[in-house]
């Protein structure tokens, strides 16, 4: 099993910073393959979302 890293940052900003770095240097490819694996993670955690969409037609009463 992988040992984890504990990364202890100075401000709240950082991570956010190291995120916009990682960012530019990863190719359009990777950054859609990276958008739907942390999409999927959060399905996992939240469940899916799940909106049944019905189009519901009633006769107007000035008709």
């Amino acid at each position: 099993m992988e040992k984890k890293r504990i990364v202890v940052y100075q401000d709240l900003n950082e991570p956010y910073e190291k995120l916009l770095a990682d960012g530019l240097n990863e190719t359009p490819e990777e950054r859609y393959v990276k958008f739907f694996r942390m999409q999927a993670r959060l399905w996992a955690l939240k469940g899916r979302p799940f909106h049944e969409r019905k189009v519901i037609l009633k006769p107007h009463p000035w008709i």
